[in-house]
């Protein structure tokens, strides 16, 4: 079972952050394209996207916003190198993004926020589950 979905065409950065997420102990898989993002996305038991926004066959931001119909709908951290008002507007009407970072950020700062949105989002999971 996979833990955590990269969206990014960057083979260099998805690699990168595939290392930190690994060292936190998560399972990681790649979407190289947005088309292939929209699929990932729909798999059982997945617990965070990691999404860019500029990618081929899709952007990340019709990526992020077609998953609004999933149940439930994995926590999302948006990743680009270029943010503008009205992106960072659409962004901030999805609950299910829960942070934006501009690239270059962060790494530990990063792996810290994906593996308490994972850790987070497991737990809801297994209550939702049991009831």
């Amino acid at each position: 079972m996979t833990d955590v979905l990269i969206a990014d065409n960057d083979g260099a950065i998805s690699a990168l952050l595939t290392e930190v997420l690994a060292r936190s102990g998560l399972t990681v898989a790649h979407a190289f394209d947005g088309e292939s993002a929209r699929a990932r996305v729909r798999e059982p038991g997945l617990r965070v996207v990691v999404c860019d926004l500029d990618m081929p066959r899709a952007s990340g931001l019709e990526v992020i916003e077609s998953m609004a119909d999933l149940e439930p709908v994995p926590p999302t951290v948006v990743i680009s190198g270029f943010l503008d008002a009205s992106i960072t507007d659409r962004l901030a009407r999805l609950s299910h993004v829960r942070a934006v970072l501009r690239k270059p950020f962060d790494l530990l700062a990063f792996a810290a926020r994906v593996q308490q949105l994972a850790a987070d989002h497991g737990a809801c999971a297994r209550a939702s589950v049991e009831h």
